[in-house]
């Protein structure tokens, strides 16, 4: 039983929280907040922790938060550039018609596939 308990399988560091490293949950319940700023994803624990202390900013790059004009700038530059995460962020933009996008199933789509073939397993 301890055999099995040595060889689980290890998650990526992409699936942890980037400031205090614990593992992010795999369910997408509302437990975390992605930063378009720094294309990061927090858990709501840093976020808190740091709203809690008086920091607007984002907590991993201090840079003030975005609104969502500038959020999709950013975003768009950055999967403009090849960032894997970027991309696939843009494609659920489409997907919902976020920050302003018309609803467009066949370009999210389309950023899903190259987000995936960039190593994003949510894709």
């Amino acid at each position: 039983q301890l055999v099995l308990m040595k060889k689980g399988r290890t998650r990526s560091e992409a699936d942890h929280c980037s400031i205090c490293c614990l593992p992010l949950p795999l369910d997408a319940d509302g437990s975390t907040l992605f930063k378009a700023c720094c294309m990061n994803i927090l858990c709501n624990g840093c976020t808190l922790a740091a709203a809690n202390f008086g920091m607007e900013d984002c907590p991993f790059c201090r840079v003030p938060t975005p609104d969502e004009s500038q959020a999709l700038v950013m975003i768009k530059k950055l999967a403009d550039a090849g960032d894997p995460l970027a991309v696939y962020n843009l494609g659920t933009k489409y997907e919902y018609g976020e920050y302003g996008l018309e609803k467009d199933v066949t370009r999210a789509v389309e950023l899903y596939e190259r987000a995936a073939e960039l190593g994003v397993k949510e894709a």
